[in-house]
């Protein structure tokens, strides 16, 4: 498995790339090209692959942004789970759909986060792993179990979480809350390695967050309903409520 080096921030999570960081290497000295994940000498060239399984979702952020929406109910967990939850639409009514999100832990009744119960790493991986139990822990360079595929969550430490998945093409994408999806980073480079990106935003009119903590790569099912809830889902907080997940090709 990869290493996970320490960061000021802990033993066990590794902080985040720095700008323009080429992604092929932590090592690699050399700053990423414009646009691109690896500097000039890896962009034809990097030996540091994270396999695929053939259960990778298309890249398709069309089919995402185009539909107001899809686009305004569906968050960044959402997103990496591949769930298109055909009820967010119908409570979506009004012009502006200001509707809750899914979010991690709701469904296997883990208490709404706060300030005693922050968007740590533990925290964020227990609640994935709690509402889809068949969900397991991975790294960039090992091979996911067949029909499975990766997503990764990173942190601006508790005070917001932030997930990708890894599509069909190798590369990485994402969904920013209610924005468009995405597949580059905060200086808009491609995404090769997530642990390796650069995800400071707060250069941007009202955007405070910095996801500057790496907390893991994890293995998703996705030949199967995953089970996701949205805040304040009805009275019964233990309910698992299976949604609809679009087949990857």
């Amino acid at each position: 498995m990869d290493d996970l080096q320490g960061g000021k921030r802990g033993k066990f999570f590794h902080e985040t790339g720095g700008p323009s960081q080429c992604q092929c290497f932590i090592q690699c000295p050399r700053k990423s090209l414009p646009g691109e994940a690896f500097c000039k000498v890896h962009l034809h060239n990097c030996p540091r692959v994270s396999p695929l399984t053939g259960a990778e979702p298309e890249y398709e952020p069309n089919r995402w942004n185009l539909n107001k929406k899809f686009k305004n109910t569906h968050n960044c967990f959402a997103y990496a789970m591949n769930v298109f939850d055909k009820r967010q639409l119908t409570r979506c009514k009004r012009k502006k759909c200001d509707v809750p999100f899914h979010q991690p832990g709701e469904a296997s009744g883990y208490r709404r986060f706060s300030d005693a119960n922050p968007k740590t790493c533990p925290n964020l991986i227990a609640r994935v792993i709690g509402d889809n139990p068949t969900i397991v822990i991975s790294d960039f360079t090992s091979k996911c179990p067949n029909k499975t595929s990766k997503i990764a969550i990173i942190i601006d430490e508790s005070d917001d979480y932030h997930f990708l998945r890894q599509d069909a093409n190798k590369f990485w994408s994402h969904k920013p809350g209610a924005r468009d999806v995405t597949n580059v980073d905060a200086l808009g480079h491609r995404i090769w390695d997530p642990k390796l990106a650069y995800y400071n935003y707060t250069d941007r009119p009202k955007n405070e967050l910095n996801y500057d903590i790496f907390c893991s790569y994890m293995c998703v099912p996705r030949d199967r309903p995953l089970y996701l809830k949205t805040t304040g889902g009805g009275r019964r907080p233990y309910y698992r409520t299976a949604v609809t997940r679009r087949r990857s090709r």
